[in-house]
């Protein structure tokens, strides 16, 4: 469960430290006071994208930090044993914003990616928002809440993967059959290009060898002069470097008989004259190797020439000619047998639909079990609702489709009929916004009984109801608290009672600035809250009174409870 929120320059947040206990805990406070404000900093350390008013004005960014108790939460624990990031039974989430829109994000310390915080967040938290009761109309939300009741999860994830095998063995499907209506044109290109290939064994041949070869055999006259010049040099010439060399040398054997501390430069020259004979014996072998060859340098030209030609023609490199032919070769054989290749996909295509087709009746079967049950826990909850004689229905059928879905193939509506005797409609069809909105609590309140999140948020979800009813919403959610944690922000003094603790978010103005504050109220402070919500600017003795009655009563259902 959530145990501490820090959040620093979020918004009108200058600072905020919040201690949260288990059971049911009530934020309350005027419109506009901040409340939503401190949710929205839980979201964006859960993983929510940063809006570009995040940063407080004058802040350079903006921290918010939350610890969790998962001692009781195994989802959690295991996601983090499985991503090396286990400490303990303590998990530490925080989120840092910057001016430029910006944000990093950490786990028990470690940076991680949004998807790394959503992906753990969702196993903490639950946030049911005031504008829930628009989405419940959609049907992929109506279907999601059936799921997630049934406890779908395996055999949707079965249904999933099994359609996702369709799709890509029909993409396959579909991509031979293009090519098969190309394939004759296809063909005939292919042959012209491999029997043109095919006239040069492209595999036996070292580019780089003739590339040399031909450059040798084209310049042999200019390189057989350098040669010989070089050798000239060397050796042959009356001041040639080996005649200088050993003209050197005898000085410095002269010199050494008088004084024999310069024996290293004999050595030296010495070495040098190997050196040099060594260089020109080199210079003597090459030159005997370079000979014309006209007839040999004519053939490599048109090797060459032709090589060039199909490389440019297909706008490839020269040693990439030999792939090529290969690839060309492969294509061909390809095609020549897709006729196989597509007896085989239709074949397995044949084979996976039915397997869809059976992991879908099995998720139908639950679809419609799980149906019953909710139908009859939400016909029963209108009862408490203001909705006396309202009858809630599932509806299931099946869906047309052209080719397999993930979701399955079913079609799932919710129907109601609000008062005794009325028709069954969809509750998209539903005109009261107040029924709706209980319709709506209904349902997340009954969905949250088989939640397995240690952490239940509830965001302005009684909005359209009062009196008696609010005070069964907040009851309800009480009860809730017994076996979860859950925070409710509300309006409603019904429901501010029923917590187990309670906290006001308050506003204030300070050197032109609006700054929001909250504090865990005392019993006193929270009747004193509560007695504002019911009595409004001027609180009487009555109006206390009226708050104390409240707050007994939740007390005094736990004790009969």
């Amino acid at each position: 469960m959530l145990t501490a929120l820090q959040v620093k320059d979020f918004a009108i947040i200058t600072s905020s430290a919040l201690d949260l206990q288990s059971g049911m805990t009530t934020l309350t406070g005027e419109t506009g006071a901040g409340k939503s404000i401190l949710l929205g900093a839980l979201g964006l350390v859960l993983g929510d994208r940063a809006s570009p008013g995040a940063v407080r004005d004058t802040a350079e960014r903006a921290e918010i930090t939350a610890l969790f108790d998962i001692a009781e939460s195994p989802a959690a624990s295991h996601w983090l044993s499985d991503h090396s990031m286990d400490q303990d039974d303590e998990c530490i989430l925080r989120r840092v914003v910057t001016r430029d829109g910006k944000s990093r994000a950490y786990i028990n310390g470690t940076p991680v990616t949004l998807r790394n915080l959503r992906e753990l967040g969702q196993l903490l938290v639950n946030i049911h928002g005031q504008h829930d009761h628009q989405l419940i109309t959609l049907p992929d939300t109506q279907r999601v809440i059936l799921d997630d009741f049934g406890n779908s999860a395996k055999l949707l994830q079965k249904v999933k993967a099994v359609c996702s095998d369709w799709h890509e063995k029909h993409r396959k499907l579909s991509d031979i059959n293009a090519r098969l209506e190309a394939r004759g044109d296809r063909l005939d290109t292919l042959r012209y290009q491999l029997q043109e290939l095919s006239r040069h064994n492209f595999n036996s041949i070292d580019f780089a060898a003739i590339d040399l070869e031909h450059r040798r055999l084209a310049n042999a006259t200019e390189l057989k002069m350098h040669c010989e010049q070089a050798m000239e040099l060397l050796q042959d010439s009356n001041k040639s470097a080996l005649t200088q060399l050993a003209d050197a040398q005898r000085s410095i054997e002269a010199l050494f008989a008088q004084d024999n501390s310069i024996s290293d430069v004999s050595e030296l020259l010495n070495s040098a004259r190997i050196q040099v004979e060594e260089a020109v014996d080199s210079l003597r072998h090459y030159n005997n190797d370079i000979e014309p060859h006209p007839e040999r340098l004519q053939e490599l030209d048109g090797i060459l020439s032709t090589a060039h030609q199909l490389a440019k023609k297909h706008r490839i490199e020269l040693p990439e000619l030999a792939e090529f032919t290969e690839k060309l070769q492969t294509e061909m054989e390809e095609l020549t047998s897709i006729d196989e290749s597509v007896e085989t996909l239709e074949e397995e295509l044949n084979t996976i639909h039915a397997d869809y087709k059976t992991a879908c009746e099995k998720l139908t079967k639950k679809r419609k079990t799980a149906a019953k049950q909710l139908s009859k826990h939400l016909s029963s909850a209108m009862q408490t609702l203001g909705m006396k004689g309202g009858v809630f229905d599932i509806e299931i059928s099946p869906r047309k489709l052209d080719q397999p879905a993930p979701a399955g193939m079913d079609q799932v509506v919710f129907k109601v009929s609000a008062n005794p005797g009325a028709a069954l409609r969809p509750m998209s069809d539903v005109a009261s916004g107040g029924e709706l909105s209980r319709l709506s609590l209904a349902v997340q309140l009954i969905a949250s009984k088989n939640n397995q999140v240690p952490t239940l948020i509830f965001d302005e979800v009684d909005t359209g109801v009062g009196g008696g009813v609010a005070e069964t919403v907040g009851q309800q959610l009480r009860q809730l608290g017994a076996r979860c944690q859950v925070l409710c922000v509300t309006h409603l003094p019904q429901v501010a009672a029923q917590g187990h603790h309670h906290i006001r978010v308050s506003k204030k103005s300070s050197d032109n600035k609006t700054l929001a504050e909250s504090k865990l109220l005392t019993e006193k402070e929270s009747l004193e809250e509560i007695a504002r919500m019911l009595g409004g600017v001027k609180i009487t003795k009555r109006t206390r009174e009226h708050a104390q009655e409240m707050l007994d009563a939740a007390r005094a259902g736990d004790t009969i409870s």
